[in-house]
């Protein structure tokens, strides 16, 4: 029962954002944040070069603030053109749709992130079985981690096999915490 409550809660929360930014934004966010990591890895280096010769600031922090740096002027970029395609989508009052689009993803994002959470949650024994038990939800949401975890490592080589390893791990941290 309080699994199903905290779903529901999540749910009302994606609904409020999903209406708020819309199919268009939604999207753009999500893969702004995905350049955005990516342009800051591979340009940070050459960033932190530019930095360190124009302006004095300690070696130590030149990365921290060439990565940061690189990410933020990338995500912002992009939210800019999604904002002027979110408007031109107006304009053709296509924003119901948009809306409506928008609820939809950030359910489907808010549901998946929570199924994560669920499973690193089970496997530290932080929600009793007797919760999981009780929760009518459960069932459907929590096949979804695991899956979305051997997702990733399918998309992205950095998280292949993260499944196991974090199972394994969290295993391990329960075992810690149970003595």
């Amino acid at each position: 029962m309080l699994l199903d409550i905290v779903f529901a809660v999540v749910l009302v929360l994606a609904v409020i954002k999903g209406y708020q930014r819309g199919l268009v934004v939604g999207l753009f966010s999500l893969v702004s944040v995905i350049i955005g990591l990516a342009a800051a890895v591979k340009l940070s280096a050459a960033v932190a070069g530019y930095i360190g010769e124009t302006v004095k600031v300690s070696e130590e922090w030149l990365p921290v603030i060439a990565f940061a740096l690189v990410f933020i002027v990338v995500v912002v970029l992009i939210r800019i053109g999604a904002n002027a395609i979110e408007k031109a989508i107006e304009v053709v009052m296509l924003g119901w749709l948009n809306k409506l689009a928008g609820i939809l993803l950030y359910v489907i994002i808010y549901t998946l992130v929570f199924s994560v959470l669920l499973f690193y949650a089970e496997q530290m024994k932080l929600i009793q079985p007797a919760t999981i038990e009780k929760s009518v939800t459960y069932s459907y949401i929590q096949p979804w981690g695991p899956k979305v975890i051997d997702g990733l490592g399918s998309v992205i080589p950095f998280f292949k096999n993260m499944f196991d390893e974090l199972s394994a791990f969290f295993g391990g941290v329960a075992d810690n915490i149970s003595k």
